[in-house]
């Protein structure tokens, strides 16, 4: 049996996160191909991935209050296997509504395994510069589990078909829900606080709630407008495929930049990250502001990963400061809000994009970015008053 320190527990998340990470990517460039297997257009087959997302946002503060009982690792393991036995039902053949019951069924399961890496994160290193790389290198499973779910799913869905991801994906949770089960798994002592009085310190904390409101801006933006750029591309008559590999430089973006976070966190203030971050971001949108083209949605997604690392490693380090003895509820609530941004930003830039077009979405994006920049670096100066 692997005999695990925290150390090498930490180093192995990444992998964790790459599977969870992975199931959800592979399934948007698969729904075309799912839709014509079910006999139905792309909007309803949308509502499978739709649902999926929802489900995992929504999932995240009952996996929080999970962990706090279970353990840090073993609501991990609770979750790779649900959301694996999810994953091979949803390959049984049905129709498509007790199929979309399925799939919303799975991402609230799989979506016990991210939060949790973040709090053994904060429960177990205690510096808090040290935790910032340590989640900068969740972000190498998640680079990895974007690009190759984009790249493989739309591959796969025209030689093996979707129901072998689903059937791979499975087979990856089980199996590393065994490997881990010696894991060390770290919980709330005898100071635990119940379920209510958790949610009651956290959101008495004016700052958590500034925080949230931080993070679900970035989320509309970062995730709900950046859902949209290869949209954008499309529309100028370029290729769904070739739209696909200009926006994989956002993967390659993110893994680069988690390295150079880690390297650098021990003596760079989380201000400056939050700076260098949304100026990147700022810089991406205001390119494809004044052209949208393969050059510069290549560019634009790359600076756009350089700041979802910049930005969302530091804000997801400031959520484990929160609350020491309610870190799980401060942490999946962070997550919440990042997954409601996500989806209340897509909604928003989709309705823009069909109905006023690219350059006012981008536009719109910039001018967001300059005011989220300016909120969360001043913001995080005051804060750092807090915990001196």
């Amino acid at each position: 049996m692997t005999t695990w320190s925290i150390d090498r527990t930490i180093r192995f998340l990444p992998f964790a996160v790459f599977v969870a990470t992975f199931d959800r990517a592979v399934i948007a460039p698969m729904l075309l191909g799912m839709g014509q297997d079910f006999g139905v257009d792309l909007a309803t087959i949308t509502l499978s991935a739709s649902a999926y997302y929802l489900a995992y946002g929504l999932a995240q503060p009952v996996w929080g209050l999970v962990s706090d009982r279970l353990g840090r690792i073993a609501t991990m393991r609770l979750a790779l296997v649900l959301a694996g036995v999810l994953d091979l039902v949803s390959v049984i053949p049905m129709s498509i509504e007790p199929f979309i019951a399925t799939r919303a069924v799975a991402g609230a399961c799989m979506a016990g395994v991210f939060p949790t890496a973040v709090i053994f994160i904060g429960d177990t290193v205690h510096d808090q510069r040290r935790r910032q790389p340590a989640i900068a290198g969740l972000q190498t499973g998640v680079a990895l589990g974007l690009t190759l779910g984009t790249v493989l799913g739309g591959i796969g869905i025209a030689t093996i078909g979707w129901q072998a991801f689903f059937v791979a994906t499975a087979i990856a949770c089980f199996g590393m829900a065994w490997y881990v089960r010696s894991m060390p798994n770290p919980k709330p002592g005898p100071a635990r606080v119940p379920a209510l009085e958790s949610f009651r310190l956290v959101l008495s904390d004016h700052w958590a709630w500034i925080l949230y409101a931080l993070v679900f801006a970035e989320a509309a933006i970062l995730l709900g407008v950046f859902a949209l750029v290869p949209a954008s591309l499309e529309s100028t008559g370029t290729s769904a495929a070739v739209a696909g590999v200009a926006a994989a430089g956002y993967g390659i973006a993110v893994l680069l930049a988690s390295i150079l976070v880690r390297r650098t966190s021990l003596r760079v203030p989380a201000d400056r990250f939050l700076l260098v971050g949304g100026t990147s971001a700022t810089l991406g949108f205001g390119l494809l502001a004044i052209h949208v083209s393969v050059l510069t949605v290549f560019v634009s997604v790359a600076l756009q990963g350089v700041a979802w690392v910049g930005m969302h490693t530091t804000l997801q380090t400031w959520a484990t400061t929160i609350s020491d003895r309610a870190r799980a509820t401060a942490v999946s609530l962070f997550a919440g809000f990042m997954f409601l941004g996500n989806g209340v930003g897509a909604s928003v830039a989709g309705y823009v994009l069909d109905f006023e077009g690219a350059r006012p979405l981008f536009l719109g994006a910039t001018v967001g970015m300059v005011v989220l920049t300016a909120a969360s670096v001043i913001s995080r100066q005051r804060y750092e008053h807090r915990l001196v």
